[in-house]
């Protein structure tokens, strides 16, 4: 685990959270809603940090144990679904609960029948995001359109390392896909801005690719150089996060379709390298305990917070629980980590060991190596341990 990397992912989390409070009235309450068009509002970007940091991660973990045959295409599948899927299921069907409970406008496709299961079908499948339809993309669970695309890559990753990575043809061609993205963007029309550039995978996944690039230069090891003393090592913390936040000041200068990803690319790319080598003092107070903690239930928070929203947002304008928004906000946003500390400690980790020792139990899980004791006896270095 890189501890810093792990506390980032909460705050990025919050800045999703944040981008999703947009019941407040601009008249009544116009210093939010000027706060809201200039900072939070921009909070999707947390998603391009996610993106670049699954690759970055992935790659560190599982480069290395993937061209070695140590783990096969398929114990890396059955260990990416038992991250993700469970926690994605349980809160599809709370969605589909809130759904129902409150007679949503999403529940609209339940109106017909066919339209009902391919849109059921879709999100249980986590193929929703292929969908380039809204009421499909964002059905249920609407945040669970980015794990659709999580699994996309999950599913390319084994590939894109032995095709692109074992030649270090990513390290030499990649520009060209970075490059292709900021153009098609700049040739397409306005309404295909969000559904192919921000939620599409097969455009997403660029996202995805920068993060494994990026790591195969971490591993090169010249840029290592610069975070070996404690002070340099700070210094550049603080520069990745000035660049971030000068990149971030900026944002209304330029077209939202760029901002959907391409426009953060190379200030997100500068933070997460900046924290993989954990030696500033920045980094020490990311891998304190508790922002460690927040880290870890991020998942959870992100996948949890939106039913949250909209469950307290039904009840406040049902039954006029509070007149004051920001304490609605407050209480959201209390409740959302509650249930994610508790999915995170009761449904995401048990189920991920769970699936994980049922795979390795079955008639399809990895055969142990066959070893004569003298080499067995041969210590090894740890493995990394996989998120």
């Amino acid at each position: 685990m890189i501890k810093p990397l792990t506390s980032l992912r909460f705050l990025f989390a919050f800045m999703v959270f944040a981008s999703h409070i947009q019941f407040f009235d601009a008249a009544t309450y116009p210093r939010y809603a000027h706060w809201y068009e200039l900072v939070m509002g921009e909070g999707f970007i947390g998603v391009s940090f996610f993106f670049i940091l699954s690759g970055f991660i992935l790659s560190l973990n599982y480069d290395e144990r993937l061209l070695s045959r140590r783990v096969s295409f398929r114990e890396f599948w059955v260990a990416r679904i038992a991250r993700v899927y469970p926690l994605h299921l349980v809160t599809m069907l709370l969605a589909l609960g809130l759904m129902l409970y409150s007679a949503e406008e999403y529940a609209g496709p339940f109106q017909n029948m066919a339209t009902g299961l391919n849109v059921l079908f879709t999100n249980a499948t986590l193929l929703q995001a292929f969908i380039p339809e809204m009421p499909y993309y964002f059905s249920y669970n609407w945040p669970s359109w980015s794990i659709s695309d999580e699994m996309f890559f999950y599913f390319t990753f084994p590939f894109v390392v032995f095709l692109l990575v074992r030649n270090k043809l990513l390290l030499r061609f990649g520009w060209v896909l970075f490059l292709a993205v900021p153009f098609l963007m700049q040739v397409s029309q306005e309404d295909e801005y969000h559904k192919l550039f921000y939620i599409n995978p097969f455009f997403r996944l660029v996202d995805f690719l920068l993060g494994i690039a990026l790591h195969q230069v971490y591993k090169q090891g010249f840029v290592g150089r610069a975070y070996r003393s404690r002070l340099g090592a700070t210094a550049l913390e603080v520069l990745s996060l000035a660049a971030f936040v000068t990149v971030f000041h900026f944002h209304r200068d330029f077209a939202i379709v760029y901002r959907y990803s391409c426009y953060y690319w190379l200030p997100i790319a500068f933070v997460i390298l900046s924290f993989s080598y954990q030696r500033g003092y920045l980094s020490t107070l990311l891998s304190g305990r508790t922002m460690v903690l927040l880290g870890e239930i991020s998942f959870s928070f992100y996948l949890i917070h939106q039913l949250v929203i909209r469950w307290l947002k039904y009840e406040n304008d049902h039954r006029g629980l509070f007149d004051n928004m920001y304490v609605l906000a407050a209480l959201i946003f209390v409740l959302s980590m509650v249930l994610s500390y508790l999915l995170h400690r009761f449904v995401e980790m048990p189920s991920n060991h769970y699936i994980k020792a049922r795979y390795k139990r079955s008639r399809f899980g990895p055969v142990p190596p066959l070893v004569t004791p003298a080499v067995a006896a041969v210590p090894v270095a740890e493995a990394i341990p996989v998120p």
